[in-house]
């Protein structure tokens, strides 16, 4: 027999909905503090993945201890974001200083289109090409991409007291388990949520740099200006299923459109880039990531949207990822797994996320 609750449900509906107007305000009121948790967490967490790949790599039974490891590792990545600042940095000055003759360029090719196309007589080509602006948008990406930087010292503490904590996860995983029958039960659902996040993490990581450099050989044997500037986007773009390859493909596109006066490195970058996507995108990371994590498109929509209300262009970046880890755990939980097939693309999810 059922058992009923004691409190009517348009009550409990109302305390949910107080919960949820609760996080929200906290998510903006808190986000300068949030955003580089979120961000340490992430980076802690590709960190760990890391950590794990390289510790099953033996050479006659001998294995780098952790310490090492963890040093290299942290070594690798400060080398990275040295490299990536440095590279977003002159980009972005660069197409500050050209941005008004891209800007010239695109009204010339309005005017200009082959086959007597005349777009610059619709109204809303018009109003799309005044009210572009290539300068103040990139001056605006750099903002946000110098807030993210104004913060490596808290979320390098951040990190810190991750790492300082990690070592006592099990232990307070027992403790929260309690001497109960389902202690066992719960311990592993834990892991598995662990191990299935790490994996999303990995893999992801993964095809987006192999998807970045890719895209940069393109770039690069076209000619494209600041080919290294767009790889990066595009490692950043790859985050975001569906919508992120559409932008990572049509944005080198159009900016090789805007550079060069004729049309063929304009098709050479929109086929070889989107190829490698189609490619990467439906082939290798499935087979990498051992299930498709059939997210709705409408969810990442609305994912995109609600980040990016919260936490701007920083959060637009995060929201899928967000979007798929809380699914992950979602679907772990049998009382929560019908939220998971909601967010999933047909409702039907093989396996595990």
């Amino acid at each position: 027999m059922e058992k009923k609750s004691k409190y009517p449900k348009v009550l409990v509906a109302a305390a949910w909905g107080m919960v949820a107007a609760i996080i929200v305000t906290v998510l903006i009121v808190a986000d300068s503090l949030l955003i580089p948790l979120v961000l340490a967490a992430l980076i802690w967490y590709l960190i760990n993945t890391v950590d794990h790949i390289i510790s099953t790599i033996k050479v006659r039974d001998y294995q780098l201890p952790r310490w090492l490891r963890l040093i290299l590792i942290l070594l690798g990545f400060a080398v990275a974001l040295n490299f990536v600042a440095e590279i977003f940095t002159t980009s972005v000055s660069r197409i500050v200083r050209i941005a008004p003759m891209y800007q010239e360029n695109l009204e010339k090719i309005m005017h200009d289109l082959p086959f007597g196309i005349e777009l610059e007589d619709l109204p809303i080509v018009t109003r799309l090409t005044t009210e572009l602006d290539i300068g103040t948008f990139m001056q605006r990406v750099a903002s946000e991409f110098a807030g993210i930087m104004g913060n490596v010292g808290l979320i390098i503490i951040y990190m810190i007291f991750l790492f300082l904590e990690q070592k006592y996860f099990g232990n307070k995983i027992n403790m929260a388990a309690g001497h109960s029958d389902r202690k066992e039960w719960f311990e592993n659902l834990i892991l598995q949520i662990d191990r299935d996040i790490k994996r999303y993490v990995g893999v992801k990581t993964l095809v987006s740099c192999v998807t970045a450099l890719g895209s940069w050989i393109v770039m690069k044997a076209v000619g494209l200006e600041l080919a290294e500037f767009w790889a990066f986007l595009i490692f950043v773009f790859n985050y975001i299923p569906n919508v992120g390859s559409i932008a990572a493909t049509t944005l080198p596109a159009l900016l090789a459109l805007l550079q060069f006066d004729v049309y063929g490195p304009f098709f050479i970058i929109l086929f070889g880039i989107g190829a490698m996507q189609f490619t990467i995108g439906n082939l290798i990371e499935p087979a990498l990531m051992g299930k498709s994590l059939n997210v709705s498109p409408l969810v990442i929509i609305f994912s995109l949207v609600f980040w990016g209300a919260i936490w701007g262009l920083v959060g637009m970046f995060l929201s899928v990822p967000i979007t798929v880890i809380i699914m992950i755990i979602l679907y772990n939980f049998e009382q929560t797994r019908w939220i998971a097939r909601l967010l999933s693309r047909d409702g039907k999810i093989k396996g595990r996320v």
